[in-house]
């Protein structure tokens, strides 16, 4: 074996090592599992592991361009649902990080570093730790969002281009909070 080959896997599994520790995993055969297992099986999202196929599927499709989904929390969220009524529904909450820039920057817009989230314009909620934080979050998920005057056109860009990702498997946006996704 060549020195430039040594140099090559040395390399390349580093790579390997550093996207592993980030929770961030190419999308081949069983590694993509491992991304969406621990997730799925953790407290609120336990009634979502269902849709573990329907995530890979997704992961797949962004890891072809540069990025990678990850799945944070699956929260209940409250919305107003007309007539003073309101609608309670248990959603996936989700960010998608930058692994390859240049193949991100054919999809995405805004700075792109390695190994950061893409710029959607507000962050997205932390998994909630205590009842009172998920109260929070359900009581009101749009009071975490800017104004839509307030976005710029790169981040009206990524967002439309997530909603567009996550329909293209089934998901259904939540107006109002662009990481959170509902099953169909």
């Amino acid at each position: 074996m060549s020195t430039v080959q040594i140099m090559v896997k040395a390399c390349l599994g580093g790579l390997a090592l550093g996207l592993a520790g980030c929770g961030v995993l190419p999308s081949s055969g069983s590694a993509t599992a491992a991304v969406w297992t621990p997730a799925l099986a953790q407290g609120a999202c336990r009634d979502m592991a269902g849709e573990q196929a329907r995530l890979q599927a997704v992961q797949a499709a962004l890891a072809r361009q540069g990025l990678a989904l990850r799945v944070l929390d699956c929260p209940q969220l409250t919305q107003a649902a007309g007539a003073g009524r309101q609608a309670s529904a248990q959603v996936i909450a989700v960010t998608v990080m930058v692994v390859d820039g240049e193949r991100a920057a054919e999809v995405v817009r805004g700075p792109l570093a390695d190994g950061e989230a893409v710029d959607m314009g507000s962050a997205v909620p932390v998994p909630a730790t205590t009842p009172k934080q998920a109260q929070a979050v359900s009581a009101n998920p749009a009071a975490l969002e800017p104004s839509a005057d307030a976005l710029s056109p790169d981040v009206v860009h990524n967002r439309a281009w997530l909603r567009a990702a996550m329909a293209a498997q089934g998901f259904k946006p939540v107006a109002g909070c662009w990481w959170a996704f509902l099953p169909r």
